[in-house]
């Protein structure tokens, strides 16, 4: 579960700056519905980096059995 929690905060740090970058760069060539689509993608973004570093709080890695 450590593992899954890293890629989906992996995935959510991902979508959240292509969102935001993406999104500006849309909004600064007046192309308004592809900037409201980039910048749709931030809250998910910030959802997935939440579960993300919920699961690696509340896991353990597989090597650290010394705990």
């Amino acid at each position: 579960m450590h593992k899954v929690g890293k890629v989906i905060l992996y995935i959510g740090i991902v979508l959240t700056a292509c969102g935001i970058i993406f999104g500006f760069i849309a909004m600064f060539r007046d192309a308004d519905s592809q900037a409201v689509n980039w910048l749709g993608m931030v809250p998910v973004g910030f959802i997935l980096m939440l579960a993300g570093t919920v699961a690696t709080q509340l896991s353990q890695p597989k090597d650290d059995e010394n705990r």
